[in-house]
C-alpha cells in the first residue's frame, strides 16, 4: 500500500474512533433505532438475508446477526454470531447482570444500548441456553421500555421491551412446557 493511502487510512481510523468517544448512549441508540425502522421499511424479515449497504456479503437477519450488525454499523465493535456467544463473550468480561424479570430493582441499572438476553425461547442446543437477543433504546416518554432488533412475527423493527412476559418455548417432556424468559442484560460498551 502506498505511504499517502497508508496516512489517509490511519486517520480515517482514528477519526472514526475519537467520533465514537463522542457519542453518548442515546446517540448509540437513536442510530441503532434509524437502522432498525428502516429495515423494517425495507420489510426485512426476520431470518432473511440482508446486504449491508457497502458489503458484498449478505446476513441472515434472525436476532444475533441483527444485533451484531446494529453494533458493527453504529460503532464498529465486532460482536460475536450468536445471542449464546455474546452473551458468554459479556459474561467473561464481567459485563453481564443476571435479573429477576418479575422485580424491577434492576430497570434502573440499564442504559440505551445494553444488550437484552433470553433463554429457552426455543429448544437450545448448548449451555447456557440463551436463544434470544435485542438491544434496548430506554424508555418512552410514557414510560414504557423499547428495544430494537428481530424477531421471529415481525422481522426486523422497534419492539416494547416487557421483562415480564415469556416468548416462544418448547415442550421438554410431554405435556411439560419451558417458556423464553428474560434473564440478563449486557453492555458490550
Amino acid at each position: 500500500m502506498q505511504p499517502i493511502l497508508k496516512l489517509i487510512l490511519v486517520l480515517l481510523i482514528a477519526w472514526s474512533m475519537g467520533a465514537f468517544g463522542q457519542m453518548t448512549r442515546e446517540d448509540l441508540a437513536n442510530r441503532i433505532e434509524t437502522n432498525a425502522q428502516w429495515l423494517s421499511d425495507q420489510g426485512v424479515e426476520y431470518n432473511r438475508s440482508f446486504l449491508p449497504p457497502g458489503s458484498t456479503q449478505a446476513l441472515a437477519m434472525d436476532c444475533s446477526n441483527t444485533v451484531k450488525w446494529f453494533y458493527a454499523d453504529a460503532t464498529g465493535t465486532a460482536l460475536p454470531r450468536t445471542a449464546s456467544s455474546q452473551y458468554e463473550q459479556l459474561r467473561q468480561q464481567r459485563r453481564l447482570w443476571r435479573v429477576n424479570a418479575a422485580s424491577s430493582s434492576w430497570q434502573s441499572k440499564l442504559k440505551p444500548g445494553d444488550l437484552l438476553f433470553w433463554e429457552n425461547t426455543y429448544k437450545p442446543a448448548r449451555k447456557p441456553p440463551i436463544t434470544h437477543v435485542m438491544v434496548y433504546l430506554g424508555r418512552n416518554p410514557d414510560g414504557s421500555m423499547r428495544m430494537a432488533g428481530s424477531q421471529s412475527s415481525r422481522g426486523v423493527d422497534v419492539y416494547t421491551f416487557k421483562p415480564g412476559v415469556q416468548y416462544g418455548g418448547y415442550r421438554w417432556f410431554l405435556w411439560f412446557k419451558k417458556k423464553g424468559r428474560f434473564v440478563a442484560f449486557g453492555r458490550p460498551l
